[in-house]
């Protein structure tokens, strides 16, 4: 380390100068002075501190320089600052890893605010997804119709509003329209990105079904490949034509963007960044994620408001149009987000319990709930959000109770019938006929009950007159024996307000696992890497860079005249198939987040994974709900789990559930070195999307070769087989020559990787097969 000080004195000392003589004079000198100047120096450090939040980061020589460069607002937990820098953040998890930790603890506080806000509203009955204690399809059918009729309704009657006379009710002027479209850029520029990790090699098999049509969501969001129809670019088309561009929403620039400092827009930087979070754990919040995606893709009746007002105003309500009709509950992505569900809790059923059916459903309940949380923000006053209200929740204690005071009625419930008492807004006959219904709804009885001071103090059963009025001196003493009593007692002292995600805990019926935990968990390639520290980048071995430099690929052509692979053997199965699952993997992290992949590059990705994954070649018109209902639509993954039947039949050779014992499989039946080498690799080059780009594109054209191989050898695959995987090699050849030509245009460094990344992994797969 540089010592400061040890040169200073050697200064001294070299210069013969005594230091304390030195020393002794300069103080004399300058002693006085500094006495007089240290009440101004006091007084500045207290000018400076009060404007710290607006002292410019650098000096500048005019003020408008002083204004653009301020020092950013400490961004406390929970503060609008706080948000947009993990919004940021989030977006660029190459360069801020030990944000994944940040963001899970964000969504676990979420998910629970959600439950507590639907726990807690008036009318907890047929409006609330929550009234569906049990799943069937039908219950949940009926909900989603009902909701969507309300809306209708509730359309309707703004329209005859309208009609009377009545103004505008968003938008009073053109001005204020612009104000709101400007604030909801940062969920406007993530569409679809709650989907954005969905659907990869490391999805569990079993549930490749469910995912698929959700993944088709997020593709149509992002134009299915096509920047026209790309609904970021839609959205900033909007802002431009209203005179209020914004940079683009991964960068820097956008969060730094002076329009931020107008209006307090805290509830859409939390909005957007529950939508990031809870995309980035796509294993162990999936059901979450459905849940969420069902009440988002929903028509909203502030979509339909926003487009009529837009237009009155004479500003383009093209955008808005588009979620009208594209989310519509027939064909869209409202049908498409249902039918993801029914497949999945249908999955849940045939591979596990009927508990785990019902547990699995609660999780679905947690992710509507959050999406409504957050999609309310704007209406959400901090009292609110800060409610002292208990959250309640319908488990075994709360059953108990409902059985008892149901038990009561029966014999009971007349006998109040000109009684002043009141729980919540219901008489108190009212309430104890309810409780008799065939319909009941128990959950609200309960939290109606929960919120009805002095009769129920949370957390406080001595303090509750329920419980003094049921012992001896009460008006009901005798009515309930003790253990009834007690059992009331015990159910009052559990809705003891509590903080954190323990809410979400309980409700989801898991057990806690911490952030550090669950993030640690996706360290391992095989189960979810949404990202890889820096440092990992692709590594050439000494011989094949040296030989890759004796090449020269002037032209995308020269690609070609690579001499082609040879064809796959039979012998090289557990080779071949570990390569297979993992070359899908190449290329899935690059669309992730939907403003960076407006892009043209991004788009021929796009195009490339849905001829992976089976979906058909696209068209002006979107597929919608066609995609559910098409029988031909096999994927890379089919096509590998069926090679893996080649393989002896052993008990360890049966059907592979996850991409991890795809390669527990082929170890087993002696992988070799260079393929388990080269498996790893290409899992921790894609792991960095943004960085090795160039590389990563370069080995998905190397692994286009590789698949001709396997399409040439007639002994591995079935001839339904050939032929769709010839169809993919076909759509895959196109996406990535067109990824080439883009590069070689435009970024010499990114095609000089990509003409590595193709030579490098070429190389070594053709002593693979």
């Amino acid at each position: 380390m540089y010592n400061v000080s040890a040169s200073v004195s050697h200064i001294f000392r070299a210069n013969n100068v005594g230091l304390p003589v030195t020393f002794n004079g300069l103080w004399n000198r300058f002693f006085p002075l500094l006495v007089a100047l240290f009440p101004v120096f006091i007084y500045y450090l207290r000018l400076n501190k009060t404007r710290s939040a607006f002292a410019p980061v650098h000096n500048a020589s005019t003020e408008d320089n002083k204004v653009k460069k301020r020092k950013p607002p400490i961004a406390r937990p929970g503060s609008t600052e706080h948000y947009r820098k993990l919004f940021f953040q989030l977006q660029n998890l190459e360069s801020y890893p030990g944000a994944l930790e940040t963001a899970r603890e964000e969504l676990l506080s979420m998910l629970s605010h959600g439950l507590s806000v639907a726990l807690r509203q008036p009318d907890c009955n047929s409006s609330s997804i929550l009234n569906i204690a049990t799943y069937s399809a039908e219950k949940m059918d009926t909900f989603l119709k009902d909701t969507h009729e309300r809306m209708l309704s509730d359309w309707t009657n703004y329209l005859e509003r309208r009609k009377q006379g009545h103004g505008p009710e968003l938008f009073a002027t053109a001005d204020e329209a612009k104000v709101w479209l400007v604030q909801q850029a940062p969920v406007k520029f993530l569409d679809g990105a709650w989907l954005g990790h969905i659907h990869k090699i490391t999805t569990p098999f079993a549930f490749r079904s469910v995912t698929r049509l959700a993944w088709q969501i997020l593709s149509e969001e992002l134009g299915d490949g096509d920047p026209d129809k790309h609904h970021v670019n839609l959205y900033c088309k909007l802002l431009e034509s209203i005179g209020c561009p914004l940079p683009n929403g991964h960068s820097a620039d956008f969060i730094n963007a002076c329009e931020w400092e107008r209006d307090e827009n805290r509830g859409a930087w939390r909005a957007a960044v529950g939508q990031l979070a809870i995309s980035l754990f796509p294993n162990e919040f999936l059901p979450e994620i459905l849940g969420f995606n069902l009440h988002f893709e929903m028509a909203s009746l502030e979509t339909m408001q926003v487009a009529h007002e837009l237009k009155g105003l004479g500003i383009d309500p093209c955008y808005f149009l588009l979620h009208i009709t594209i989310d519509n509950a027939d064909s869209g992505h409202t049908a498409m987000a249902a039918h993801t569900v029914r497949r999945y809790i249908d999955v849940v059923r045939e591979t596990e319990s009927e508990a785990a059916v019902q547990q699995a459903w609660k999780r679905v309940q947690v992710g509507y709930v959050l999406s409504q949380s957050l999609g309310d923000y704007s209406h959400l006053s901090v009292v609110e959000r800060d409610s002292p209200n208990p959250d309640v929740l319908f488990g075994a204690l709360g059953a108990e109770v409902m059985d008892l005071f149901r038990s009561k009625a029966l014999v009971s419930h007349r006998m109040h019938s000109q009684g002043r008492v009141r729980v919540g807004p219901y008489a108190l006959n009212e309430w104890l006929e309810a409780t008799l219904r065939k319909d009941s709804n128990d959950l609200h009885l309960l939290t109606t009950l929960s919120q009805a001071k002095p009769w129920v103090y949370a957390g406080a059963s001595r303090k509750s007159l329920l419980v003094r009025e049921l012992s001896w001196g009460g008006r009901m003493f005798g009515a309930f024996t003790k253990n009834e009593v007690t059992t009331i007692c015990r159910w009052i002292d559990a809705l003891k307000p509590k903080r954190g995600p323990w809410l979400y805990w309980k409700f989801a019926q898991r057990h806690p696992v911490t952030s550090q935990e669950a993030v640690a968990e996706l360290q391992d390639p095989a189960y979810h890497h949404p990202f890889l520290p820096v440092g990992n980048n692709p590594n050439t071995p000494p011989m094949t860079e040296k030989m890759f430099q004796e090449v020269d690929y002037r032209c995308i052509e020269a690609l070609a005249e690579r001499p082609a692979l040879k064809m796959a053997s039979p012998a090289q199965l557990p080779d071949i198939i570990a390569l297979w699952f993992t070359h899908i993997s190449l290329l899935e992290n690059t669309i992730t987040i939907p403003s960076r992949t407006t892009d043209r590059i991004y788009m021929s990705i796009l195009r490339l994974l849905r001829a992976q994954s089976g979906f058909g070649i696209e068209d002006d018109i979107v597929a919608g709900m066609d995609e559910a209902r098409r029988d031909d639509c096999t994927s890379l993954v089919d096509i590998g789990m069926e090679l893996t039947k080649k393989l002896s039949k052993t008990a360890v050779s049966a059907k592979p559930q996850t991409l991890r014992h795809v390669f527990l499989l082929v170890a087993s039946h002696g992988q070799g070195e260079d393929s388990f080498e080269l498996v790893n690799d290409m899992l921790q080059w894609r792991a960095r999307p943004t960085e090795n780009l160039g590389f990563l594109l370069g080995a998905a054209l190397a692994s286009v070769d590789f698949k001709r191989a396997v399409w040439k050898s007639p002994d591995l695959l079935s001839q339904r087989s050939r032929l769709a995987l010839e169809t993919i090699i076909e759509r895959e050849t196109v996406s990535l020559v067109e990824c080439a030509r883009q590069l070689q245009s435009r970024d010499d460094a990114l095609y000089r990787d990509l003409l590595r990344g193709h030579y490098v992994v070429k190389s070594i797969m053709s002593r693979c097969i």
